[in-house]
């Protein structure tokens, strides 16, 4: 059985942003630093799988994260965003409570987002980060993780 796709939020960003409009890569601050193909490479992937996870944490920083272009711009992609969480039969928000992330050995060097990504089932998801703390701590707790960042390279 596959694994649901657990997405940091960086690259949820991503998702949002170029579904919207891919030359908007290029002009949002948080994903200057990714390319189209990119996008389309973790467009591809997410597409496969057969659920995406989400905790209300990453939602929140993805939404700050998003907003964080001007007008009309930002209205575009809140709008997206708001469609994935609503709409998307495939999207599924799973809740950590900050007080069982907050409790997690990684909470102080990774924070509360990323603490509580590391609180999922290991033997449900599959995480897919751009973090490399992140990537190293899932990999310690034995977590299935891709770090993009070398494919993002390489493409």
């Amino acid at each position: 059985m596959q694994k649901a796709l657990v997405i940091d939020s960086g690259l949820l960003v991503l998702l949002i942003v170029g579904a919207v409009d891919p030359t908007y890569i290029a002009k949002h601050k948080r994903t200057d630093v990714y390319s189209v193909a990119n996008f389309e490479m973790l467009r591809d992937m997410v597409q496969r799988a057969p659920k995406i996870i989400c905790t209300p944490h990453i939602l929140a920083e993805t939404s700050n994260l998003l907003r964080q272009i001007g007008e009309p711009k930002k209205s575009e992609m809140m709008e997206s965003f708001q469609r994935l969480i609503v709409d998307a039969a495939e999207f599924e928000e799973m809740a950590i409570s900050s007080k069982v992330a907050s409790k997690a050995p990684s909470f102080i060097r990774l924070g509360l987002t990323d603490a509580a990504i590391v609180s999922l089932d290991r033997e449900a998801v599959h995480i897919l980060t751009v973090d490399h703390s992140l990537h190293i701590e899932a990999s310690r707790n034995n977590f299935e993780v891709t770090n993009l960042t070398p494919l993002f390279h390489d493409s």
